[in-house]
Formats: structure tokens, C-alpha cells, sequence
């Protein structure tokens, strides 16, 4: 029988990504368009029957606290992306506390939903802040999907392990479930495929061929932002790498997402991770 895989959304605007560089003081001067494009995906979802979760950045739920209300209704579930959308790496361990403990608060209340989720923006957990993840474990979230087991010139761990585990740090086994992002490894080469500018960039027949491959051993996960279905977004004044990674073949996100609920199938984070047991995995600090 096939194996499931998890669904998940990044629930941030255009100019809320790391891409750009943006300060939040200066957000309010871009064009909203998260909820329009959102609830296309809600639709399109809800056009295959399939259910996911979307990490959502605590400042969307607060400007657009109906949009949060939609997901819900349409039985997804909800998880935190953080507050603002700031690097990890670039926190205090105080100020990535008081993040995730709000943002969970705020979800929460929103919601009605239990909040144990998390992802960090940009997959930006690193070995010199695992530290971080007990206090993922502390406030309360039972799996985090913030490790990236390759390296960007943004954020992701080079040799990190690339399928789910429970973290092992100092010798202690914590209770909160690690689910990296989904590549494939195949002849020694990590693949990455299976969201972002990888699943924008790659030919749809690559993309289902390593799904498939991954799936013979283990579930996988896709991963989108409303922002990637967005052909109309403004462009802004960025560097050429920037320009790259945010607007590179966007209109290919919408049908390949299509293709993929088509072939394969989809559940919440939720579900996947009831559907196995897990080792633990020491991880080395930096």
C-alpha cells in the first residue's frame, strides 16, 4: 500500500520572506496578499479532499484572524512559523522563547486548535542553536520540522539527518519529534525537491520520480507558500539571487501542487507522524 505523505504550508506574505530582507517596521507599506492566495489553496484542497498543515506566522493570524478561522473550518490544522518571521540563528535564546510561546498563544486562541507544531522561518535551526529545541520541547510543541539536511547560502545543516527523529542532546533524548524536509538520498547526493524553489525549478517528472523513491521507505512531505502561486505579486528592486529564489518560475507551483494531490496522497503533519515509531539521534552543537 502506498504511504501517505504530509501536506504543508508556510503562511507568510511576498515581502514577509528572508528573501528580501524586509523590516517589519516597513511592512505595512507592501500590498497584503496572503489571504487571496491562501484560499486558492484552500480551494484547491478542498477540490482533491485532501487535508494538510499550515504553519502561520503569528502577525498573519493577528492582521487576518479570518483567515486562521477558514483553515480551521476547512478541517486543516494549525501550527506556528514564529512571529515575525526572523532567523533563529539570529535570536537570543529569550527573544526565541518569548516567539514561540506568543505565537503559540495567539494561534491558539485564533484557532481553538492545540498548537504543537513549529517551523522555523527558513528552515533556520542550525548546530549552534539545537539548544533551541528544548525550548520547543519546554513550551509545550511535540514536533518541530526546522532542520534542512543540506547546506544554503541562507540556512539548512550539511550531514543532518534526513529522515524523522527524536533529538538526543547531552545525552538526553527529548520528547519533541524532528521531521527535516524531504529530500532524497540517492548514490551518496542529497536530492532536494520538494518544495520551494526546488519544486518550482525541477521538471514535475523528477519531482514525482523522487517522491516515489523516498516513499518506499518513508512518508514524505511537501512544503508551499501562498506567495509561490502568486504570478502577480509586485516585483521590487532586490539583488539577482534574491530575484532567483522568490521569483523564479512561480507559475509552475499551482499545477505541479495539482499533479502531485493527483498522484499521491496527502495528510496533516498530525497523522504522518502516528503512523510510525521513531529512533532518537544524538545531534552535535556547535
Amino acid at each position: 500500500m502506498a504511504l501517505h505523505n504530509a501536506l504543508t504550508v508556510d503562511v507568510e506574505d511576498w515581502y514577509q520572506t528572508s528573501d528580501f530582507k524586509i523590516d517589519p517596521s516597513e511592512w505595512h507599506t507592501y500590498e497584503d496578499r496572503v489571504v487571496n492566495n491562501t484560499m486558492n489553496l484552500l480551494e484547491l484542497f478542498d477540490r482533491y479532499q485532501v487535508k494538510g498543515t499550515f504553519f502561520t506566522l503569528g502577525c498573519v493570524a493577528e492582521k487576518h484572524p479570518g483567515l486562521i478561522r477558514e483553515i480551521v473550518k476547512e478541517g486543516h490544522e494549525i501550527a506556528s512559523h514564529g512571529g515575525w518571521h526572523r532567523l533563529v540563528t539570529g535570536m537570543t535564546r529569550d527573544q526565541f522563547r518569548e516567539d514561540v510561546r506568543s505565537s503559540k498563544r495567539l494561534l491558539e486562541d485564533i484557532s481553538g486548535q492545540q498548537v504543537v507544531f513549529f517551523r522555523a522561518p527558513s528552515w533556520s535551526i542550525a548546530p549552534e542553536c539545537y539548544d533551541v529545541l528544548r525550548i520547543l520541547e519546554e513550551e509545550g510543541y511535540l514536533c518541530d520540522s526546522s532542520l534542512q539536511p543540506f547546506q544554503t547560502p541562507l540556512s539548512g545543516v550539511t550531514g543532518a539527518p534526513h529522515t524523522p527523529f527524536y533529538p538526543v542532546l547531552g545525552g538526553k533524548k527529548l520528547e519533541l519529534l524532528e521531521f527535516p524536509s524531504c529530500v532524497l538520498k540517492t548514490s551518496g547526493i542529497t536530492v532536494p525537491f520538494s518544495g520551494g524553489l526546488y519544486l518550482r525549478t525541477l521538471p514535475y517528472a523528477m519531482i514525482r520520480w523522487a517522491l516515489n523513491k523516498v516513499n518506499t521507505t518513508r512518508p514524505g512531505m511537501i512544503y508551499v507558500h501562498p506567495w509561490e502561486i502568486d504570478t502577480t505579486q509586485p516585483r521590487i528592486k532586490s539583488s539577482l539571487f534574491a530575484r532567483l529564489t522568490h521569483y523564479h518560475n512561480l507559475g509552475s507551483t499551482m499545477p505541479k501542487l495539482e499533479k502531485l494531490l493527483q498522484e499521491f496522497s496527502f495528510k496533516p503533519l498530525s497523522e504522518i507522524i502516528e503512523e510510525k515509531s521513531y529512533a532518537g539521534v544524538a545531534l552535535t552543537t556547535a
